[in-house]
């Protein structure tokens, strides 16, 4: 079937910004957004104020599009950081952002593209969403927390029952980057990641560091695989090289407008400005993957506030009765109707054993309150569980856990590529856990016990990883959507040196069937 193809510049204030050299023309290479079965939006950010080209094609017949840039002044450099890393960045002038968005194309068809900028040609390949009876394979991870200090920081990979202050084997940015690699490996459709992709939203070097991963020098898997992410306590947080340490709203409002920048997700009809990218829906094939914004709860300060530390007055409240939770219930009752299977995801983890999973309160661990929360979350579990969510995939506490409420199965999946966290330690850092989830089923810290041979590490174990679904129709017609918590095992010599990386998997697969 011949299809004519569209393409919309998209001018908007998004952009996106890795290190990049001064010769080049990108600032960050190609990158993939809003999937839909027969469009795709191709993003890009240019070091200069000319237009570019992306000519898209399968078989010998490109079709060519003209971009318009844009400036991103939200993605400056924070004054901070070009005083105090002025020698390291090759680029401090506010990039321009470039948007196009091609209708018109096949479902689940693969199209070669290339973007060409200034005279550099970047060349990479998308595929369109399945039509309702494809079959769906996509991966969901958190808390990767990009900071190019992340380089040389290794860390804590407490033992159970052991070492608390132990360190893991490499860095995070090996972490993080062997992660990707098992990902683009197994060749997704689509990757999501529950919040906390920066470690400080407001330090524009630390989104650098993200794109590097990405779409950059270290990688270039979302060049290939469009990113759905969701915002995390961490988008919000300024940084000290980004105004505050703390939650100042000024500065928060400055973070969360470069993450606003950087992606193009779909439109959820608010008709406040601020609410923008903050919660969509995407359809793709036989799923609904629902992303909601967790940051903050109204009333402030209150056993419905997830982060005690912002205000969050331009943060959508997800308590019953607010614009977010009546949006949230009418996608989840029409895709109840449509799909096959509904996935939700967000930051905040309802259900863990990990600090995050004390009561909301001012007092801090050792008297049993967390400032930041999850628990407040819990209170769409019963939407959930009305309308008939399959599993809700989190982060923030940066362990992978998985618990089951009621038939959902809950996912904290925050090893991405920063943190590797057991349960909570008393003060003393013994092995003392005064919290109490009885719904976990899995817990990677206790659950993968790690087996050595001297220096060498055999089997089991925390490690960075993901989560993997892949959701198909047998021959009877029936539905089937696995769950695999994957995580990537370093491959020891008998001295105990990393020779390279294995994709395992925990004995923790769940299967869903409709």
């Amino acid at each position: 079937m011949k299809h004519r193809w569209f393409a919309v510049c998209l001018l908007s204030s998004f952009s996106i910004g890795t290190l990049a050299d001064t010769n080049s023309a990108f600032r960050v290479h190609p990158y993939l957004q809003n999937p839909t079965d027969s469009g795709m939006t191709i993003m890009w950010l240019s070091n200069e104020n000319a237009p570019g080209e992306v000519k898209l094609w399968q078989g010998n017949k490109p079709v060519s599009f003209e971009s318009t840039p844009q400036l991103a002044k939200a993605l400056e450099y924070f004054p901070t950081e070009i005083e105090k890393f002025d020698s390291t960045l090759p680029n401090q002038k506010a990039p321009y952002i470039h948007s196009i968005t091609v209708t018109g194309l096949d479902a689940d068809t693969e199209y070669n593209y290339s973007v060409t900028q200034n005279g550099q040609t970047y060349n990479a390949t998308l595929t369109t969403a399945p039509n309702q009876d494809g079959s769906v394979r996509f991966m969901v991870y958190s808390d990767s927390e990009t900071e190019p200090e992340s380089t040389g920081k290794t860390r804590r990979w407490s033992e159970p029952f052991g070492d608390f202050n132990r360190q893991y084997i490499v860095d995070q940015t090996v972490g993080y980057q062997q992660n990707l690699n098992v990902i683009a490996e197994r060749k997704p459709d689509f990757v999501a990641i529950a919040g906390d992709l920066v470690e400080s939203g407001n330090e524009q070097r630390d989104w650098d560091e993200f794109w590097r991963h990405n779409s950059g020098e270290l990688g270039t898997l979302a060049s290939r695989v469009p990113i759905l992410p969701a915002l995390g306590n961490h988008e919000n947080y300024p940084g000290p090289d980004g105004g505050a340490k703390e939650y100042v709203e000024e500065f928060s409002a400055q973070a969360i407008a470069r993450y606003q920048a950087y992606f193009d997700v779909p439109d959820n009809g608010s008709k406040r400005s601020v609410f923008k990218d903050r919660y969509y829906r995407v359809d793709y094939g036989p799923v609904t993957y629902i992303t909601i914004d967790t940051s903050d709860g109204k009333k402030d300060k209150s056993s419905q506030d997830t982060n005690w530390r912002l205000s969050g007055i331009n943060a959508p409240d997800f308590n019953p009765g607010s614009e977010q939770y009546q949006w949230l219930e009418k996608q989840l009752a029409d895709a109840q109707k449509t799909s096959q299977f509904t996935f939700v995801q967000f930051h905040h983890v309802p259900y863990s054993v990990g600090p995050h999973g004390f009561p909301t309160g001012s007092q801090g661990f050792e008297k049993g309150e967390d400032n930041q929360s999850g628990v407040p979350v819990r209170i769409l579990t019963p939407l959930f569980k009305k309308y008939g969510v399959d599993a809700v995939f989190a982060g923030h506490d940066e362990m992978y856990e998985h618990s089951v409420v009621e038939g959902i199965h809950f996912y904290d999946v925050g090893i991405g590529g920063d943190g590797l966290r057991g349960p909570y330690f008393g003060k003393d850092g013994k092995y003392d856990v005064p919290l109490d989830n009885p719904h976990q089923v899995f817990l990677a810290h206790l659950d993968a016990p790690e087996t050595w041979k001297g220096k060498k590490l055999v089997s089991g174990g925390k490690h960075y990883g993901h989560l993997e679904v892949n959701v198909s129709k047998d021959t009877k017609g029936t539905w089937s959507a696995e769950i695999s918590p994957v995580y990537v095992f370093p491959i020891m010599n008998d001295a105990g040196q990393i020779q390279s990386w294995e994709r395992r998997v925990y004995d923790d697969v769940v299967t869903l069937t409709n």
